[in-house]
Order: structure tokens, then C-alpha cells, then sequence
């Protein structure tokens, strides 16, 4: 009996001075990393907030408390060291062997499996160098009608909804937006997620996505494990089931249409060439002299269908929200469009047009400065590393923070003001503005996305004058109306006067607002150009 009683009190002191003396030692190898101060078990997890939102907010003033450089926090006995300085940046984003994402994209494969956003080694290499061919210009061109076909639909389906000068959540309406384009594009089958949201596949991709970032910053739904236990699981399984063979049966067709297709080409070779899908480009591939398997072939259809949809919502919807902000460069935008689109302003505006917006490509770099779409970039230590002079050991997690680095005021004169004219005149270095990553693992899909955001906001502003929620939200100096980066007394005046239609922004694997991004907009009529 006693035995007994001894052994439940003296084991779990024995674990925890054993994981303790563990965190000592690592504590001690990181000890030129500053940082809040740990306590045991918990580390720095009871401070660091309790969603998505908070953690941002955390990481902001930490960032500020430490000279807005690198800095180190502990969840529990794990180390993260959040990442901004350039050449160390420049290091981890070049270094062909740190390529392993961390802890967190484990999430993604149930899903995804292991494509090219999750895989690595040599796996990643191959496929990487497989994919790359795929986002050639002439491909791109191809994808281009597809992104005008429905920016279309999306005007006329906002017009509609925002009919009697409506407020509505633009964040919601990009969002089917760029379901549709990426099914389209992806797989070559559109499922008219505007038209149609309460289908079973749009709902599906909605309920996912959530999922994911529900479960990113819960301590226990993390686990697969016990995730498997909890009352969501099986709603979870259903989802999961609804994906893979929506996106299987694509597949299959496919295969069979393209072999119907080969043979009629064949036979008559005047028959026009069809639109290629970035599945085709896939079922046409090999690896090592053998063609991608059904498996490898569904899990870079779905890395594409996720990567290319959840952050293109995130870089139109923040686009769309900084126009009805400020009206001053909204203008400018309009103006260009003018100048390049003549006196026709409701045609789609082609490939090469949409490469002269010069102007509309300094909006986006600024949007994306201000609001990136990959808010932060997560990277596993497989090994010990020495990072240009910093001994980072084994098990640490390295966060790259993109969004911390657009408010860094020693690279961007007064980051709180919104001027897309700033990429004139002021030069960032190649790893103090990283919207797309950099190195090796840079963000394969980036002309896709640009392309993608030039022309939905090039239709939208030559559409629709795009105004606040309510008037009084015009920012009339170009003054951001964020609390991030902010110093903490500016950080609480701020706050204090923060409207309900103000962004709460959370950040998980791609940047949202957790109340969504309220607009209104007002067709522009003829879209004459005076």
C-alpha cells in the first residue's frame, strides 16, 4: 500500500525533474536567444493566448519587447525561436538541408498526404523539380482565361449582394471566388462554388479549413490521436471522405478524357488545343521514368487546391478591405486602369495588359507588407544547426515571421501608413520582404497568385467604387488602422477606439479576419473615364 502511494507521488516528481534538467540544457544552448522568462511545465504557454488572434498579438509585443529581432519562447519543454533577423533569414530560407516544416502541417496530412507543401528530402526534390514546368508562362496564359472567366461571375454576383448599398463580408465572397478558380485550374472541372454553396464538395472545403486552424493552437486537438476521441472526429472523417473521392473521381475521368482526347487529336489534327489543367501536367509527368501514381498524383492536385485557394482568399479579401480604406489609392488604381484599358472598361483585361499595371503591382506588394498571406512560415531543426553563427539545437522549431518583418521601421519608413508608392522609392532586401518565401522553398504558385490577385482587383476597381462599411472608417492621412507592431501606449489608444467592422486578424497557416472584412461597394455605371 504504501509502496503504491510512494510510487504515484515520487514517479511524477522523478518525469518532471527529468524533463526539467532537459529544458535546462536546451535553455542553456539557446542562452544567446532572448525571450520571456519560462516556468516549469508550462513554459511560456500560459502567457503566449488562447486563439489565434491573441497568439499575433503576443508575438507583436514580444517582437517589440526584444528589439524587434529574433526571439525565443517555450510551449511546455519545446523550444520556438520566431525568426526576423535577414541573415538569418537568408540562411534557413537558402540552406537546401533545413526544409523540414514543422509540427504543425502534420495536421495537413490526413488530407494532403505528403505533396510538396508537406513532404521533404528527397521526395520534395523530385517533385519539385517535376512541378516547377507547370507554371510556365504559356500554362499561366491558359489559367488566365479561367481567372477572367470568374472575376466576372464575381461581379456579378457582388452586385447582387451589395444592392441597396449592403455591408457585406468580402472575405466570404473571395473565398468561393477562389474555390472556383483553383478547381477550375486545378483539376480542369469547375463546381461553381459561387453559384452553389451549400453543395456538399464547397462545404466540404469550408468545413476542412476550418478544422485545421481550430485545431493549430489547441494543445490537445493537435493530437491525432486524441483528436479521434473528441465529438468533431467523425463530422471530421466525413469531410475527409467527401475531398478524396471528389478529388479521385476527377482524376479518374480525366485519365479517360485525356485518353479520348489524344486519340480524336490524332486523328484530326486540326482540332484546337484544349486548356491544360495542372492535373494533366501531372498525369503527363514521370519521376524517376515511371508516371506519378493515383496516390502522388491526388496529394499535388490537393497541396494545390488548399495552398492556391486558402491564400489567394486571404491576399483578395485584405485587397479588397485596404481599397474601401483608402480611397486616395483606389483612385490611382482606377486611373491606370483607365489609361491601360481605354475606353472599355467592362472587358477582360488580357495577359500582356495586365503585366503593364505597374501601379496595381505596387497596391498588392503593400497589401502583402501589411497583411501577408503566410503570416509566418514554420521550419523543424532535424538536427542540430549553427545558423550564420547561432547554435540552434535538434527539436527546435523556427517560426518565420513574415508579418513581423513589413513593420520593421529600420526597412520600411513609417510602416503604419498604407503607400503603395513606397516600393518606388524604398528597396527592402531580398530577406527583409518575404510575401513568398524565398530560396529553395519558395512559394512555387507565386505567378499564379499574383496573377490571379491583378486580375480580380484590376475587374473590381474598374467595376465598383469600393467604400467602407460605414463612412467614418476612411483613413484620410493613409494611416493603417492596426494595433500591430504598435508600441504598447500607442497599442492601447488604438484599441480603445476600435470599430466592430476593424479586422481581428488571426493567424494560422494563412492570415484571416476572425469577424470577417466588411465592405460596401457602388457600381461605377458606365465606367466612362473622365
Amino acid at each position: 500500500m504504501w509502496f503504491a502511494v510512494l510510487a504515484l507521488v515520487v514517479l511524477p516528481l522523478l518525469v518532471l525533474v527529468y524533463f526539467e534538467l532537459g529544458a535546462l540544457h536546451r535553455r542553456r544552448l539557446l542562452k544567446e536567444f532572448n525571450g520571456p522568462t519560462p516556468i516549469p511545465v508550462l513554459g511560456n504557454a500560459h502567457r503566449i493566448g488562447k486563439n489565434p488572434a491573441e497568439i499575433l498579438a503576443t508575438f507583436f509585443e514580444w517582437w517589440h519587447d526584444y528589439g524587434k529581432d529574433n526571439f525565443l519562447f517555450w510551449t511546455g519543454y519545446s523550444s520556438h525561436i520566431v525568426v526576423t533577423n535577414p541573415k538569418q533569414l537568408e540562411y534557413i530560407l537558402n540552406s537546401q538541408q533545413l526544409i523540414q516544416k514543422s509540427t504543425i502541417y502534420t495536421l495537413l496530412h490526413p488530407w494532403l498526404g505528403f505533396g510538396l507543401l508537406t513532404s521533404h528530402g528527397i521526395k520534395w526534390h523530385k517533385h519539385r523539380k517535376m512541378i516547377t514546368p507547370s507554371f510556365h508562362f504559356n500554362i499561366l496564359q491558359d489559367f488566365h482565361e479561367v481567372m477572367n472567366e470568374n472575376s466576372s461571375k464575381f461581379v456579378e454576383q457582388l452586385k447582387k449582394a451589395s444592392a441597396g448599398d449592403s455591408i457585406i463580408d468580402f472575405q466570404e465572397h473571395a473565398n468561393y471566388l477562389t474555390l472556383d478558380v483553383i478547381c477550375d485550374t486545378a483539376m480542369g472541372v469547375p463546381i461553381n462554388a459561387m453559384e452553389q454553396r451549400d453543395s456538399s464538395i464547397v462545404q466540404a472545403f469550408r468545413d476542412m479549413c476550418y478544422n485545421i486552424n481550430m485545431r493549430a493552437f489547441h494543445p490537445f486537438k493537435r493530437s491525432n490521436r486524441v483528436f479521434s476521441l473528441t465529438p468533431e472526429f467523425p463530422a471530421y472523417q466525413r469531410t475527409l471522405k467527401t475531398l478524396q473521392d471528389f478529388t479521385y473521381d476527377i482524376i479518374e475521368k480525366r485519365v479517360e478524357a485525356l485518353q479520348n482526347g489524344s486519340s480524336q487529336q490524332e486523328q484530326d489534327p486540326s482540332l484546337p488545343r484544349k486548356k491544360m489543367a495542372f492535373l494533366d501536367t501531372l498525369l503527363s509527368s514521370t519521376i524517376d521514368g515511371r508516371p506519378l501514381t493515383r496516390q502522388e498524383i491526388y496529394e499535388e492536385v490537393s497541396t494545390f487546391m488548399f495552398e492556391g485557394h486558402d491564400t489567394t482568399t486571404s491576399g483578395v479579401s485584405f485587397a479588397g478591405y485596404l481599397l474601401s480604406r483608402h480611397p486616395d489609392v483606389q483612385l490611382k488604381l482606377y486611373q491606370e486602369q483607365c489609361e491601360i484599358m481605354g475606353d472599355d472598361m467592362n472587358r477582360n483585361a488580357s495577359f500582356q495588359e495586365i503585366s503593364q499595371m505597374k501601379y496595381l503591382d505596387m497596391f498588392i506588394k503593400e497589401v502583402q507588407r501589411v497583411y501577408p498571406s503566410v503570416p509566418f512560415i514554420g521550419r523543424y531543426c532535424d538536427k542540430d544547426y549553427n545558423i550564420n553563427g547561432s547554435f540552434v539545437p535538434k527539436g527546435t522549431t523556427l517560426n518565420l515571421a513574415l508579418i513581423l518583418l513589413g513593420y520593421n521601421d529600420r526597412v520600411f519608413k513609417d510602416p503604419h501608413h498604407f503607400r503603395p508608392e513606397r516600393f518606388e522609392e524604398e528597396k527592402p532586401g531580398p530577406f527583409e520582404y518575404l510575401p513568398f518565401s524565398a530560396g529553395p522553398r519558395n512559394c512555387i504558385g507565386q505567378k499564379f497568385a499574383l496573377l490571379e490577385l491583378k486580375t480580380v482587383i484590376s475587374k473590381m476597381v474598374r467595376s465598383f467604387e469600393v467604400l467602407p462599411a460605414v463612412d467614418d472608417l476612411v483613413s484620410t492621412d493613409g494611416r493603417l488602422n492596426t494595433y500591430l507592431g504598435l508600441a504598447p501606449e500607442e497599442k492601447l489608444k488604438r484599441e480603445a477606439g476600435r470599430h466592430k467592422y476593424d479586422p481581428v486578424l488571426s493567424a494560422v497557416l494563412t492570415l484571416k479576419s476572425d469577424n470577417g472584412l466588411h465592405l460596401r461597394l457602388r457600381e461605377r455605371g458606365s465606367s466612362i473615364c473622365i
